[in-house]
């Protein structure tokens, strides 16, 4: 006796791909499911933060600022408000300075070692959450590669942090901005 037409053409009898797994079976695929997912979910923010890494800053973008001393001042935060101790110059703005402390990108530049430099300024900055701070060394300007003689650039400063190679742009703005220092 021939089976009806309705038994003979089922789509799901074709021989596409017929995955038949146990219960067990099919439970291990969902494991490897979600392990594929989940590295895919944590894959891609860590990818999005090694792109964003390539931003040189002062402070770390996840850090928060303390406390930045100098030579003669210290820039605290007391509560909600940042005051310079002790109180120096009135013309300064000490949120303003703290600001740019935990704001300011930095231009990276490729300078020549020179063992002779000398730093024009430092500052000590304390993160909130970290025990030791963070040095950062202010240095002259290049020398201007025409006139050697000249003596260095005042226009522009050289910032290294303590313990680094690397050295960063700053204008004589941002320069006396950051280090407090005088016009």
């Amino acid at each position: 006796m021939p089976l009806p037409l309705a038994d003979r053409y089922c789509p799901a009898q074709k021989n596409f791909i017929m995955l038949k797994l146990s219960r067990r079976n099919w439970n291990n695929v969902l494991i490897f499911a979600v392990l594929i997912l989940m590295f895919v979910l944590y894959g891609i923010p860590q990818r999005l933060q090694q792109k964003m890494a390539a931003e040189h800053r002062l402070v770390p973008a996840d850090a928060e600022l303390l406390m930045v001393g100098f030579a003669s001042q210290r820039l605290v935060k007391a509560g909600p408000q940042w005051q310079l101790q002790p109180a120096g110059n009135s013309q300064v703005d000490a949120e303003q300075v703290a600001l740019a402390w935990q704001y300011s990108q930095l231009i990276p530049v490729d300078t020549v070692p020179m063992q002779s430099r000398v730093p024009v300024a430092q500052a000590s900055v304390q993160l909130v959450g970290k025990s030791t701070p963070i040095i950062w060394l202010l240095y002259p300007g290049a020398e201007p590669a025409n006139n050697p003689e000249q003596g260095p650039d005042t226009s522009q400063y050289l910032l290294q942090q303590a313990g680094q190679k690397q050295f960063y742009q700053l204008s004589r703005e941002q320069a006396r901005q950051l280090f407090l220092l005088e016009q």
